[in-house]
């Protein structure tokens, strides 16, 4: 008992925390309603029990009465306790609708879970990144890491990478995963959302003042569960705007592919194998039989080292594509460490020029969340096949979560694009819909370049059951971006 005094950590409360929204504070004033309804019918059918009991006992005299029914208690009790689930339920379904109300939001980010870290997809303005937990948490974790838990601030609840919103914005929220069920959750906010591979699941926050939130996936979601944390930062708008226009610029500037010298490679891998592939692979690279494969000694590692990459970069199995996750310096350090470290020594090494190349365009993008529609240059175009194939993987990148691999959509929230009546029709007004958005569906004219807006179109007119037959040259597309108002984030385009 005294080592689980010592070390317990949890908060004490016996209510809920109210939290920083009008929703989550709503969530709580109807928690306290039904909690006092519930206590007034405790005192008054306990209380009338207990005295019935009291002063009805056995040693006073008083004997049971005979009789086997009143249908006019019957009555009453079906009636007052119908009217007051009634009563209940009217204040309760108003708080779940306005739990669901996405309408009439400022912006939209996708949110989707890996195992274990969070990937974040600013609809509006091209933003893209992955949060994972921090460093000194990551450290500290680790068994026989001889840190104590207690001097990392935060401990288990910071990440490398926040996820930041707008003060005085209605934001809402795209859920989905790429490979097990996981759960959003920040109490501040007062709701929780499942994240589940192939659905989709929406909420939404308004958040008055600037803070930090945090929060935690709340799905047992692998063996790492503890270890996916959420932190939230809200700023006032002009702090916001600063902090995308700042994320843009180092984005546009893309990962190093300078060359770096063999030791550079392995020291830097160190760090990038202990934040992304220890959890599986363990510190030590010695992995889980059965499981999760050994590092040292591993013949994909031990073997072509391009090989590898591609492993590494598109996954296989339960290894996730670390081509979404990682830039190419990044990658070429891991593969390189690996290769030379945790029991291996195989002598040589890939630069980040050579895995660069080897990133399919999506990941090229994804390095680079800004998409900055083309100005000056002109765009060439493209053939009707080049369109569609590269159309197929904008589509996988942009689209698939919310209308599936296979275009089937997910009625009623999102319809299905196979013989839907916009893409079988009049191609223009397609292109209006997906540049400006509407509703739910976010306008993609500036966080999609002509040539991927382009192909994307021809590909869900000519593919996922439509044959229209016809297409939209980049060219074409360029011109009505150049025609756009400038996205209000202070995007370029």
């Amino acid at each position: 008992m005294a080592l689980g005094l010592e070390t317990a950590q949890a908060e004490y409360k016996l209510n809920l925390m109210q939290g920083v929204t009008k929703l989550s504070h709503d969530v709580y004033d109807l928690h306290m309603l039904i909690l006092w309804v519930c206590v007034v019918i405790g005192i008054l059918v306990f209380g009338a029990m207990f005295y019935s009991i009291y002063y009805h006992r056995k040693s006073k005299g008083h004997q049971a009465a005979q009789f086997h029914e009143n249908t006019t208690v019957e009555i009453i009790w079906t009636i007052i306790p119908t009217l007051i689930l009634v009563a209940m339920a009217i204040p309760a379904t108003k708080t779940l609708l306005e739990m669901d109300d996405v309408q009439d939001s400022d912006m939209s980010i996708k949110v989707t879970g890996w195992q274990w870290k969070w990937e974040y997809d600013y609809l509006d303005n091209g933003i893209h990144f992955f949060s994972s937990l921090d460093e000194a948490s990551n450290k500290a974790r680790q068994i026989g890491s001889g840190i104590d838990p207690r001097s990392v601030p935060h401990y288990l609840l910071n990440v490398d990478h926040p996820l930041v919103i707008p003060t005085k914005k209605k934001i809402r929220f795209v859920f989905t995963a790429a490979d097990v069920l996981h759960s959003w959750w920040v109490p501040d906010f007062g709701w929780k959302k499942d994240a589940n591979p192939g659905f989709i699941n929406e909420a939404w926050t308004y958040i008055e003042k600037p803070g930090t939130f945090r929060g935690q996936c709340t799905e047992l979601c692998g063996k790492d569960h503890g270890f996916m944390p959420i932190v939230v930062i809200a700023m006032d708008q002009p702090d916001y705007d600063a902090w995308v226009k700042k994320t843009k610029e180092e984005a546009q500037k893309g990962p190093s592919l300078e060359n770096q010298s063999h030791d550079e490679l392995v020291s830097k891998g160190a760090a990038i194998y202990s934040k992304n592939c220890s959890t599986c692979h363990l510190p030590d690279g010695k992995g889980v039989p059965g499981a999760f494969p050994a590092i040292g000694g591993s013949a994909v590692v031990k073997g072509d080292i391009n090989a590898q990459a591609n492993l590494i970069i598109n996954g296989k199995g339960g290894m996730p594509a670390f081509g979404k996750m990682l830039k190419a310096d990044e990658l070429a350090q891991v593969i390189t460490y690996t290769r030379n470290a945790l029991g291996n020594t195989v002598g040589d090494e890939i630069q980040p020029k050579a895995v660069q190349e080897m990133l399919p365009k999506t990941s090229a993008a994804a390095a680079k969340p800004a998409v900055v529609a083309e100005k000056a240059a002109p765009v060439a175009d493209m053939s009707k096949d080049e369109l569609l194939a590269l159309g197929q993987t904008v589509y996988t990148s942009n689209c698939v979560s919310c209308h599936q691999a296979e275009g089937q959509g997910n009625p009623p929230m999102f319809p299905a694009l196979k013989g839907s009546a916009v893409v079988t029709g009049d191609i223009n007004k397609q292109i209006d819909l997906m540049l400006n958005g509407k509703g739910m569906m976010p306008g993609f004219g500036h966080s999609l370049k002509a040539a991927d807006f382009a192909a994307v179109v021809t590909f869900t007119r000519n593919a996922l059951g439509n044959s229209v037959n016809d297409l939209v040259q980049p060219s074409t597309i360029q011109k009505l971006q150049a025609e756009m108002p400038a996205a209000n984030d202070d995007d370029e385009d």
